[in-house]
């Protein structure tokens, strides 16, 4: 399939991708951090440390790492500066709302820059409230230019270097803890602490999550680890699931040939559930609430369903595992891992089961709604299994890859919504 051909190359070529354009890249992010309003936006202080864990991995070069950095964030707050001593303080009462600029970041950068001009340039930034900030404010101010460029090289030589080797430590211990819990399942741990604190930050700031948001937070933390496990098991040459998957392929196909009847509902089940059927429904879902202008609910149903049709073709294409040779029904041809039916299954009726029990008043119909949906998701998942299409590691990385794309689509679209109303 052309499409296959097409990310298997670019997966060849990602480290060259990266040593190229990461250079380019880490430079225009730390100079834009630096640039009011646009700088609360660019995660220059996440590429930095990149940098140094890319450069500690041997994709970067360490000294060409500190040199753009330091250079991208000493001519990023030169513009920031610049902007301040032109237009003032009125540059951002006219674009803040845009940008969820609030009071209290104003005030507490302005609570820094008072103390001490100099310290207040160093200090601020280290705090991701302040540092977008901090130059602007020190332009709009009377300090003078030679004071400013004083502080503004020492401040950005020291956060940058500092937040380099931070990555740098990084990834020195990242080879040991890997070797112990395997890489998939070491990025899962780091992944689902930044999604933890994420979640806790986002809450304490705009109290936009219930309990129902909690559910899919612990959902999703968990889905990540069990996709991160069967994608380090898939990419081991040593799978622990290797031989579980051909027993029960075997022990399907025994169950086959002496209860018919299980073959057949899995036909129907699977059928009924297939990719195009769940990703169809899918769709007109989410048509169907664009026409009653419930659009976070639509946006949650779309970009669920098609973000998970799209990562599955992605792995597909990047494992390429066979599929195994004694199915009991046509196959499309596709790669084996993961299973389509079971993540868009996974991802559809989480959603479902989401929107259904916000819905509906009754905690009876709310608990029939939610064992159904469970129900679906497994039974489709399970069909693949007995009519051997699919090897049971397949279908626990589909349904875990759906649950986590799903739940993370609720969680971002939610925190999404709370940015818009607060703007509005």
């Amino acid at each position: 399939m052309p499409y296959i051909h097409i990310f298997s190359a670019f997966v060849s070529h990602i480290e060259e991708l990266i040593s190229q354009g990461g250079y380019v890249f880490l430079f225009v992010t730390t100079t834009f951090e630096g640039v009011p309003l646009i700088g609360a936006l660019i995660p220059g202080h996440i590429t930095i440390i990149a940098g140094g864990f890319l450069a500690k991995m041997g994709v970067l070069n360490l000294w060409l790492v500190l040199l753009i950095s330091a250079v991208g964030a000493i001519i990023g707050d030169y513009i920031g500066f610049k902007i301040g001593r032109k237009y003032g303080l009125s540059f951002i009462d006219r674009l803040r709302p845009y940008f969820f600029i609030t009071d209290a970041h104003i005030e507490k950068t302005n609570a820094v820059l008072a103390k001490h001009t100099g310290k207040a340039m160093i200090i601020g930034r280290f705090s991701p409230i302040t540092r977008a900030l901090m130059p602007f404010l020190v332009g709009a101010s009377s300090a003078p230019v030679k004071k400013f460029w004083l502080f503004n090289v020492i401040g950005g030589v020291t956060w940058t270097t500092s937040s380099i080797f931070v990555g740098y430590i990084f990834g020195a211990g990242y080879h040991v803890a890997a070797g112990y819990v395997g890489k998939f399942a070491l990025f899962a741990i780091i992944a689902g602490l930044i999604i933890i604190w994420g979640y806790r930050f986002v809450n304490m700031r705009f109290h936009i999550f219930k309990k129902y948001e909690l559910f899919m937070l612990i959902l999703n933390l968990v889905s990540l680890y069990v996709l991160a496990r069967t994608l380090q098991d898939a990419w081991s040459p040593n799978s622990f699931m290797a031989n579980f998957d051909v027993y029960v392929n075997a022990l399907m196909n025994g169950i086959n040939q002496t209860h018919y009847w299980i073959r057949v509902v899995a036909v129907w089940v699977t059928t009924i559930g297939g990719t195009v059927a769940t990703g169809g429904l899918g769709l007109a879902v989410g048509i169907y609430l664009i026409m009653k202008k419930r659009w976070r609910s639509a946006v949650i149903m779309l970009t669920s369903v098609g973000s998970t049709a799209l990562v599955v073709g992605l792995v597909k294409a990047f494992f390429l595992r066979a599929r195994p040779e004694n199915a009991l029904v046509d196959m499309l041809g596709d790669p084996s891992f993961p299973s389509g039916h079971a993540a868009l299954a996974a991802a559809f009726f989480v959603i479902a089961g989401y929107l259904l029990v916000r819905m509906l008043h009754s905690w009876v119909y709310r608990e029939i709604a939610i064992v159904l949906c469970v129900v679906a998701i497994v039974a489709i998942g399970l069909s693949r299994v007995v009519l051997n299409v699919h090897w049971v590691s397949d279908v626990v990385a589909g349904w875990s890859l759906g649950i986590f794309i799903a739940s993370g689509s609720i969680l971002f679209v939610r925190y999404v919504g709370a940015l818009l109303v607060k703007k509005n």
